[in-house]
């Protein structure tokens, strides 16, 4: 009981640092929120590309798991995520679109639903800049049983 009460408690502050407005419908299918990663964008890789890989482990079928990248800007100027692609909609993803300050942060949220999926999955998020350039690639990893 406690550790259920721990995953609620968590998935609350998780929305709430998100700013997802509906944080009672999420708490209800989330199980579990885990810490987050952070990348830092340079110069270089808005114009080469960078990717990374948000690792969900194992998951049972039908669960949920909301997972963080805290995106730094390494950059000299402001930097804008415009927009984003994926090839799944088993992904919610949640940022603001405002300029992210020099030396600044922004978080972007992910909500990975396994109700249709078994077995490993590699999902791909593609972000794209304002400054042009090639996008940041995001994979998501995880083992659904």
């Amino acid at each position: 009981m406690k550790r259920l009460a721990g995953y609620i408690a968590t998935t609350i502050l998780f929305c709430s640092a998100c700013g997802g407005g509906n944080a009672a419908k999420t708490s209800a299918t989330t199980t579990a929120a885990i810490n987050f990663q952070e990348i830092t964008i340079k110069p270089e890789a808005i114009e080469n590309g960078i990717a990374d890989t948000l690792k969900f482990g194992e998951m049972r079928s039908g669960e949920i798991i909301a997972k963080t990248l805290r995106v730094r800007n390494g950059c000299n100027n402001p930097i804008v995520l415009l927009r984003h692609t994926t090839t799944c909609g088993c992904i919610k993803i949640t940022y603001d679109r405002k300029p992210i300050a020099p030396n600044s942060s922004a978080d972007i949220c992910f909500e990975f639903d396994t109700r249709t999926l078994h077995g490993w999955q590699m999902k791909l998020m593609e972000f794209y800049f304002a400054e042009k350039g090639k996008p940041l690639k995001v994979y998501a990893e995880a083992e659904v049983e």
